[in-house]
């Protein structure tokens, strides 16, 4: 469990650091933007190693019983959920509406989780994912923060967010047991 929880803090740490502008500033002004994203991209790639590490080797503790139809509504939500995730960096119609897919759809990701999986190590992870999607929507509102607006949003992207998202649905149902130690088929 100790991995998990270690690969969750640096990847919430990380992902607070747009949040603390001088912080930013500070750090692109030393490393340079691309050193910077490059950095950023490494440091969460190895969270999320660690993560999934972490959650393979933590022991297996029931907490509670899932409903009897939660994994069905995981198996409809999940797909929204990576359509939005796909969303949120193209100029969709899907961003323009819904403002922060990518938190939404983090926040549906999770949720559909603990409603199909009842062990703590799940609590653990899922639960700290819909807890920190949930406070960063509101942290992002009260700044006032909204998606940017450079492109205008484009049919064809909103096609290719939902292509995108269901080729990646369907990697996931078919390699879910080898990547994350969970078949889901």
């Amino acid at each position: 469990m100790t991995l998990l929880v270690v690969g969750l803090v640096l990847f919430f740490a990380l992902h607070l650091i747009p949040s603390v502008v001088p912080l930013r500033v500070a750090l692109i002004a030393r490393l340079g933007q691309g050193r910077y994203r490059g950095v950023f991209s490494l440091l969460a790639f190895a969270s999320l190693v660690l993560m999934v590490w972490g959650f393979g080797r933590a022991p297996l503790e029931p907490l509670y019983t899932v409903p009897g139809w939660g994994r069905r509504v995981a198996m409809l939500v999940v797909p929204v959920a990576v359509v939005l995730f796909a969303a949120a960096n193209m100029p969709t119609h899907i961003r323009a509406v819904v403002r922060h897919p990518m938190l939404l759809g983090t926040l549906l990701w999770a949720t559909a989780h603990l409603l199909s999986n009842g062990d703590l190590r799940s609590v653990v992870l899922f639960g700290s994912f819909a807890a920190f999607a949930v406070l960063d929507f509101v942290s992002v509102e009260a700044r006032g923060k909204r998606p940017s607006t450079d492109k205008a949003p484009r049919l064809a992207m909103d096609g290719a967010a939902i292509v995108a998202g269901l080729v990646v649905v369907g990697l996931l149902t078919v390699f879910h047991g080898a990547l994350f130690g969970v078949p889901i088929i």
